[in-house]
């Protein structure tokens, strides 16, 4: 696992308007937390987390260089927990780290990366990407950036399952084994699950972007 250094502020204005100010100014807010510590709310400057992610901050080790609090500048090693975006525009409005000792084994996600699709037989099949995070657990340095699957091999009517994908041997997968990542649909198959879906995606309601602010 690769480490990334960040720098941020620490916050001590909460609220849902302290947080629209900062987003204003170009600042991201966060928190930090950690077993056995207290939270440390924070700010980010909202360019430098947006190209982090766009490179896959998901899945690697911060160093947290957390500035302006009592004790000065302070150090803190996390990874990502979470990453809230507007609801709308997919803007990130709320990052949550979580502070991580080395030796100890965590629980995260790591997004999921097709591969060998340019090599696959085309026998008219459509791909679904159904899968796009793997939940699993290991040491930080354990962690893999990302997960690789490769489809070079499948025809109309095969899956790709949870439990086959390959995370290294220090790595638990605590995603459902049977979740399927990747399947070929039939044209015909696919047809008929792209109504339903539409459907779906209509009645799910907006998400409180704000909850933990």
């Amino acid at each position: 696992m690769k480490e990334v250094v960040l720098s941020c502020e620490a916050r001590d204005t909460l609220g849902k308007g302290a947080s629209r100010r900062s987003r204003q100014q170009g600042k991201i807010p966060g928190i930090v937390y950690g077993k056995g510590t207290k939270a440390s709310p924070i700010t980010v400057d909202g360019r430098t987390l947006s190209h982090l992610l766009a490179q896959g901050l998901t899945g690697k080790i911060v160093r947290l260089k957390v500035a302006g609090g009592e004790q000065g500048t302070i150090e803190k090693t996390a990874v990502v927990k979470e990453v809230q975006r507007d609801f709308t525009k997919g803007n990130v409005i709320h990052v949550d780290f979580q502070e991580v000792s080395l030796a100890d084994k965590i629980v995260t996600k790591v997004p999921v990366v097709l591969v060998g699709e340019d090599r696959r037989t085309n026998d008219g099949g459509i791909l679904e990407h159904a899968l796009w995070e793997l939940e699993i657990q290991a040491t930080p340095m354990d962690i893999p950036e990302k997960v690789e699957v490769d489809v070079s091999g499948l025809r109309i009517g095969d899956v790709i399952k949870a439990a086959e994908c390959n995370v290294g041997p220090n790595v638990k997968i605590l995603t459902d084994p049977d979740t399927p990542v990747v399947s070929i649909l039939s044209p015909t198959k696919a047809e008929e699950e792209a109504p339903k879906e539409a459907a779906e995606e209509a009645e799910t309601p907006e998400t409180e972007a704000e909850a933990r602010e």
